[in-house]
């Protein structure tokens, strides 16, 4: 199953990740094209637990407010900063969602029976 462009637009569970990353990491891995299409329904609508929301949340705004500070201070617009803490957020948000999936595929290759019975 190739990747197609609208899956480059699709988005999964996690928001950050495309359904194509899915679909080539699934691919990459598992040697077995029978378990291909199972594995890409699965891990596209896998969505991770989600915890510590009110740390991240105080976490990117005192780093957004304190690079807009230091934005003003060196004569750029404070906006700019802003934005730069905004990608960076996003850097790390899609790195962790990689992550998570990545985990997520590793549990059931390993054991495809037993996820589906934990998941139930």
């Amino acid at each position: 199953m190739a990747a197609r462009l609208q899956d480059r637009f699709t988005p999964t569970a996690v928001g950050l990740v495309s359904r194509a990353w899915v679909i080539e990491e699934v691919e990459r891995r598992v040697p077995d094209p029978a378990r291909h299409a199972a594995l890409i329904d699965e891990l596209v609508g896998y969505e991770p637990p989600r915890q510590h929301a009110l740390r991240n949340m105080f976490l990117f705004w005192a780093v957004a407010i304190a690079a807009s500070a230091l934005a003003g201070a060196v004569g750029l617009p404070r906006w700019s900063g802003f934005v730069a803490v905004v990608v960076l957020f996003a850097w790390l948000a899609r790195l962790l969602a990689i992550k998570a999936l990545r985990w997520r595929l590793d549990q059931a290759v390993a054991a495809p029976e037993a996820t589906a019975r934990y998941d139930a």
